[in-house]
């Protein structure tokens, strides 16, 4: 099922990269007509003097909402949309979560902070945790791209696994690529051999069964962009043997893209842990923006595009 958004949600956590992420998130709310939320979780408040937790005590939490919501108001820097400012209280995946839950429908618009090493093996980045928690799609921001662009995104490439989770996002790209020259890239990587039962015989060589297996999926794909991105100046299809996240990262790079589109598997297991996704290892390497798109909660909502 297509995803509908009603409401633009940006995490701010006043670091330098909240004034991007604002810029986005008003950008993307004056363009959709939606009404924007800046919310800020005030991850465990500590006392001054004590390393105990703050308590309402005489007006502190009072006191932190105030500040927090003042900084956010300087961030809006009086912008012309309808908007409303959140302060919550708790760990900042958890609060971020929680609220996006009690809303309509969602975009979140959150930065990559870029944490390597141990502590992203264990417990991963903010934005990594918020990706698999999430029941709704979110924009990741990359600071430093050398351009601003939210006014919006010429150039997307779309990752099209085998799940069809990216189908959901159809609707949000128009959003995304205001522009008329709008590109979109999709691309799909054959990870693994063929299957027996597709070879048919020995009448031709495995070579032949995997072009032609190539070019069904080349135009099956070009007929769901058509249909699905028909606001697209140009559509392009990319497929071949690969892993999907190096062939995303080289197509991103080599078409200069403003963003990759990618879906989440609701997948726990520790292999996952491990080795990572593809999605997290498209946010921590990707050169540009990143549209994260949550498998659906009922799973029969999207269908296999090899189907």
């Amino acid at each position: 099922m297509p995803l509908t958004i009603k409401a633009i949600v940006c995490a701010v956590d006043f670091s330098s990269f909240s004034a991007l992420v604002v810029r986005h998130g008003v950008a993307l709310a004056r363009r959709a007509g939606l009404r924007l939320y800046l919310i800020h979780a005030v991850h465990d408040p500590q006392d001054e003097v004590h390393p105990t937790a703050v308590f309402e005590r005489g007006g502190d939490l009072a006191h932190l909402t105030d500040v927090a919501r003042k900084r956010m108001g300087a961030l809006m820097d009086d912008a012309a949309v309808d908007w409303e400012a959140v302060v919550r209280f708790g760990e900042p995946v958890e609060q971020t979560v929680d609220f996006v839950k009690s809303l309509v429908p969602s975009l979140v618009v959150s930065a990559s902070h870029g944490v390597s090493g141990f502590r992203r093996f264990f417990i991963g980045t903010v934005v990594e945790r918020m990706t698999r928690a999430l029941n709704c799609p979110m924009l990741v921001v990359k600071p430093g791209e050398g351009h601003d662009r939210s006014h919006g995104f010429r150039s997307a490439v779309v990752s099209c696994d085998s799940h069809g989770y990216w189908q959901r996002m159809a609707p949000l790209l128009p959003l995304l690529q205001s522009d008329v020259t709008s590109r979109i890239h999709m691309v799909h990587a054959m990870e693994g051999p063929m299957e027996e039962k597709m070879t048919g015989g020995n009448a031709v060589s495995y070579g032949q069964l995997q072009q032609a297996l190539q070019d069904r999926l080349d135009r099956r794909l070009r007929q769901q962009g058509r249909r699905m991105f028909p606001h697209a100046d140009q559509l392009s299809v990319v497929i071949g043997p690969g892993v999907p996240q190096e062939m995303v990262l080289r197509i991103a790079r080599e078409r200069s893209s403003d963003v990759i589109v990618v879906g989440v598997r609701r997948s726990g297991t520790v292999s996952r842990w491990i080795s990572g996704s593809t999605t997290e290892a498209l946010l921590r390497r990707s050169p540009c923006s990143v549209l994260t798109v949550p498998e659906p909660l009922d799973t029969t909502e999207t269908g296999d595009h090899r189907r």
